[in-house]
């Protein structure tokens, strides 16, 4: 998953080491947010509602401060639920064009960037055949 800001990979950290990645939670949901990216993205992360953290997880559905350990449940995802029938897209058209999700892919639904990243990894991996 790339950094949500700069759309930098991940890479594995020095055997030894931990990784100076973060994690965090933003819009409901989970992002990684880069070492040069952290003091401008703290401002983005959805704080917890007891002891006012940053450092979230998502889970399943449900978000997690690691620093309290409260859990609640997650917030619906808007563009996940279906579309009442007079706000369809018609038959035989495309559905309508929506804004991207953190972390540089479409939203959950859309899927056509990371489609297109996940084809193009397996024929990196896979070769043509």
């Amino acid at each position: 998953m790339p950094c949500y800001r700069c759309g930098t990979r991940q890479a594995d950290p020095e055997p030894g080491k931990s990784s100076p990645w973060r994690r965090g939670v933003v819009c409901e949901h989970q992002v990684l947010v880069c070492p040069a990216c952290q003091s401008a993205a703290l401002a983005d992360l959805t704080r917890c509602v007891r002891c006012g953290s940053a450092y979230l997880i998502r889970r399943l559905d449900q978000v997690e401060c690691l620093d309290c350990r409260l859990i609640r449940d997650a917030a619906p995802d808007p563009v996940a639920t279906p579309a009442p029938e007079s706000a369809a897209a018609p038959a035989g058209g495309s559905a309508p064009a929506g804004g991207s999700a953190p972390g540089g892919g479409s939203a959950p639904g859309g899927g056509s960037v990371l489609a297109a990243e996940v084809a193009r990894a397996l024929e990196r991996v896979l070769g043509s055949r």
